[in-house]
């Protein structure tokens, strides 16, 4: 049976300002976008994400680790497990197998805040919220494709960054943008309130050990990046997601990848 109830799972790479001076992570922003039914979320994600993190486990009675790309490659806190080789290998192994056979669609942006400020200066907006604009249009896009509806969830950042956020999804719902109307946009999307929450949901979490990839792949491709990609683990990764992007059927560039200049 086809979905008919999706939700859109977002998390970031780099800083929200306009101190961009320096490395790429500074100068870029990346917003991933994951959409998921929520019956294969149920039956599907959760448990699977649920059993690789148990690989991870000392004692089979320790609380299930939190999921977080930083703390995992850096192998800290309950990620120290991975420093054996052989755990990190058959770790690796099963989230490279979740990252295929999860049925999933991203949609991933990328502002280049050096430029944006550049050609918009005092007017340019929020680098965070212009991203997640570009992204729910083409979220409420594939919702509507497949006469379905759907609602979205963003890690929480913060009191005042939270506030802010929340009072920009509303007036994407309520006004619509340039290329959405907001009788469209409500038509698909099922609340006028976006859900924040910390890491520790499953979506949230596989939005995360995402990002970082999704932003590379896309500035690789767009020829910003210096050098290729070294990571054996994360060419393996962008390999299999290649296929996971949001497309208008014919391309995905534009659509399931967005640089914003």
């Amino acid at each position: 049976m086809a979905e008919t109830n999706y939700r859109l799972y977002i998390d970031e790479s780099g800083t929200h300002d306009y101190r961009t001076t320096g490395s790429i992570e500074r100068r870029y922003l990346g917003l991933t976008g994951v959409i998921i039914g929520a019956q294969h979320y149920s039956a599907a994600l959760q448990p699977r994400l649920n059993a690789v993190k148990k690989m991870l486990l000392v004692d089979q009675d320790d609380p299930l680790p939190v999921l977080h790309r930083e703390e995992l490659v850096a192998n800290r806190g309950a990620f120290a497990v991975l420093s054996n080789p052989e755990i990190k290998t058959r770790f690796n192994e099963a989230m490279l197998k979740l990252y295929a056979e999860i049925d999933y669609t991203i949609i991933a942006v990328v502002i280049d805040k050096a430029s944006h400020l550049a050609r918009y200066g005092d007017a340019a907006y929020d680098p965070y919220h212009y991203s997640l604009s570009v992204m729910l249009e083409r979220y409420t896009n594939f919702l509507a494709n497949r006469r379905a509806r759907g609602d979205v969830m963003a890690e929480a950042r913060g009191k005042r960054e939270d506030h802010l956020l929340r009072g920009e999804y509303v007036r994407f719902y309520e006004a619509g943008t340039g290329f959405r109307s907001s009788g469209f946009i409500q038509s698909v999307l099922t609340s006028r309130e976006i859900k924040l929450k910390p890491k520790g949901i499953s979506g949230l979490e596989f939005a995360d050990l995402l990002t970082l990839a999704t932003k590379l792949d896309i500035l690789s491709r767009e020829g910003v990046m210096p050098e290729p990609i070294s990571s054996p683990f994360m060419n393996q990764q962008l390999k299999i997601i290649t296929g996971k992007y949001y497309s208008n059927g014919i391309k995905v560039q534009g659509y399931g990848r967005k640089l914003i200049k």
